[in-house]
């Protein structure tokens, strides 16, 4: 038998300390890996994979009202769309009734045309100019509004989630109107401002999550055609003279989400001219911490502009009005609307979002003789041939594609157009 001598110790040695060498590097690398794995790349974000983030409808504030510090590990951008005033003349919901064959009514067809690019939004709001207090009331016509609920299942199936009710024409048809509206968007998946049941309810600010950003909402309305509710009343509505109110509510929400959107009805009727109080409030809002001003009531399209807060130079894009989202309107000018979509980033490495663009997409309702088929288009979509054939030629006989250009041209900059 061959012995060991101490050549073959010391081989034997060094044969053990090259193993356990090799098994050293070999667990330190995979510990490591990992971490390699997810850091971030040049000490930017991390990648997709590694990203940190909250299931939907999970809180992004803390017990105590604090933003979340487990912000995305990565840049988050959502887009919000606001739509002008939804305002149902008698015209629209009869030939609704008419579409479904005198078995209730039927709204798609009058969305159909810019459902998908509503749908297309992270978070997409409307104001929703009547009451749908349509199954306790008939349906009704201007000055005192009442509509279908079907209204809302259409507008729901456009892809709306948030239903602006501060406007002038919501206490139409009184506290039984604005409890029926409420029982019936009770019923439906999306947020409904601007009518509330109490002073509870008007506390709970309303959250909207996409991809993990937080979007607060609040509505706004400046009159209510000279109708109160009763002094004794359960139920809440948010004046814009009541700014001690409305700063607070934004100071909260701004404390509870990424992003505050405001939808405001105020100004005149029918001019393109801002009033001094739209001016003021809209900067006011912005200074309280509003990101996103969606304005409406005027049934035109007003100045869209970006405002600066004071206190960190955000930039906030403010739509002073939408114009009418839908309407059988009797000019041209209250046929020109637009869809605004702004985009906003949530940082991954401060968590902090802001704005970081927009779009106006302008759109057009077309009728023609007679108010005859009442439909929304995207003004892409409207040919110089559709334009000859509105019905709307015989109070407004320049109507035609040069017409609607020329009202976007005045109140929105090139840079924000989107004809596409």
């Amino acid at each position: 038998m061959r012995r060991y001598g101490r050549t073959d110790k010391k081989r034997g040695r060094k044969l053990f300390l090259g193993l356990l060498a090799v098994l050293v590097l070999a667990a330190g690398f995979y510990a490591v890996l990992p971490s390699r794995l997810n850091a971030p790349a040049g000490g930017g974000a991390v990648s997709e994979g590694a990203r940190v983030s909250r299931p939907a409808g999970a809180p992004a504030s803390s017990a105590a009202g604090a933003p979340s510090q487990q912000a995305p590990s990565g840049d988050v951008s959502i887009t919000v769309l606001g739509a002008g005033d939804d305002l149902i003349h008698s015209r629209i919901y009869k030939q609704a009734q008419q579409r479904a064959g005198g078995k209730g009514y039927d709204f798609t067809p009058v969305y159909a045309r810019v459902a998908g690019r509503i749908r297309a939004a992270d978070v997409a709001v409307v104001n929703q100019e009547t009451v749908l207090a349509g199954r306790v009331l008939p349906p009704s016509n201007y000055p005192l509004f009442n509509s279908p609920t079907q209204v809302g299942d259409a507008l729901v199936g456009a892809g709306f989630d948030v239903i602006n009710h501060a406007n002038n024409h919501i206490l139409d048809m009184g506290e039984k109107g604005i409890r029926a509206t409420l029982d019936y968007w009770d019923t439906k998946p999306v947020k409904v401002v601007g009518a509330y049941r109490s002073d509870a309810d008007l506390e709970n600010i309303r959250i909207v999550t996409a991809k993990g950003v937080r979007t607060a909402h609040i509505g706004v309305t400046e009159m209510t055609n000279g109708r109160y509710l009763p002094k004794n009343s359960q139920y809440r509505l948010i004046y814009a003279k009541d700014t001690a109110l409305i700063q607070r509510l934004i100071k909260k929400a701004k404390s509870m989400a990424d992003v505050v959107v405001v939808s405001v009805h105020w100004g005149t009727e029918d001019t393109y001219t801002l009033t001094q109080s739209q001016k003021t409030l809209a900067q006011q809002m912005v200074d309280w911490g509003a990101d996103i001003i969606f304005g409406n009531h005027p049934h035109v399209v007003q100045k869209l502009t970006l405002l600066t807060r004071a206190s960190d130079g955000a930039k906030c894009p403010v739509a002073f009005a939408l114009g009418n989202f839908v309407s059988a309107q009797l000019y041209g000018r209250n046929l020109v609307s637009g869809l605004l979509t702004v985009t906003m980033t949530k940082s991954g490495r401060t968590g902090k979002t802001s704005y970081s663009g927009m779009k106006f997409t302008p759109i057009v309702t077309h009728y023609g003789a007679g108010f005859s088929g009442i439909t929304i288009y995207p003004f892409s979509e409207y040919t110089d041939a559709l334009a000859k054939s509105h019905g709307v030629r015989a109070r407004t006989k320049d109507f035609s594609r040069a017409f609607v250009q020329k009202i976007i041209d005045g109140s929105v900059p090139k840079q924000y157009q989107d004809l596409s």
